[in-house]
């Protein structure tokens, strides 16, 4: 991937929403109203080592805002996801295939697993391309998290708060994404599956209880 600060402003960006614009003197600090303008959710498939403090603390901040942020775990086969999916703020998504086999390039720990073998992508030069890794996995987390989001908006529920790592119920998305994946591996949290394999239906339709 690119530099790490890189990737902090395009957080930066995103948390102030389409209003956003950088300063006059041009030193990547951005003006804007995150009350008004920041996005639902942040998906990153995208990953590394080593990152600079700066990048967690804007992933915080966008975090407190109530945005939702989901990384790609890794494809080393780590023990432990990659940065930033390795934030505590972060959803961690780990791949599997069409037989719910978790591939051994997959990071182990991640927080929900997701189709991410043999997927069909947009690709350069107006094509499309059959690929595999937790980037790919990572748009299904995502699109679940913003479906869920606009179901309560069209059912005039409030928007759900992120959540944390370890919550298991449905007053959060994260919890929301915790109980109603498909249980996989050894029951409950295991290293290969985290909570399990996402359901979009079931999630959505838990979010409207």
């Amino acid at each position: 991937m690119g530099r790490w600060s890189d990737l902090i402003i395009a957080i930066d960006i995103a948390v102030k929403g389409p209003d956003g614009v950088i300063d006059a003197d041009g030193d990547g600090v951005i003006v804007g109203d995150p009350e008004d303008d920041a996005p639902g959710v942040i998906s990153m498939s995208l990953g590394g080592s080593d990152p600079p403090p700066e990048l967690h603390d804007i992933i915080k901040a966008a975090y407190v805002y109530g945005i939702v942020i989901v990384a790609a775990a890794g494809n080393v086969g780590a023990d432990t996801p990659s940065y930033p999916a390795a934030y505590p703020e972060v959803i961690a998504v780990g791949a599997v295939d069409e037989n719910a086999t978790v591939p051994d390039w997959s990071n182990r720990n991640p927080e929900v697993a997701a189709p991410g073998v043999d997927i069909l992508s947009t690709y350069p030069d107006d094509t499309y391309e059959t690929l595999s890794g937790t980037s790919m996995a990572t748009p299904h987390v995502s699109g679940i998290v913003a479906l869920i989001q606009a179901a309560r908006l069209a059912h005039g529920l409030p928007l759900l708060p992120p959540g944390t790592e370890t919550d298991m119920d449905t007053s959060t998305i994260r919890g929301i994404l915790h109980v109603t994946a498909a249980d996989a591996g050894a029951i409950g949290y295991d290293e290969l599956y985290g909570y399990g394999i996402i359901n979009a239906y079931e999630a959505i339709n838990a979010a409207l209880q």
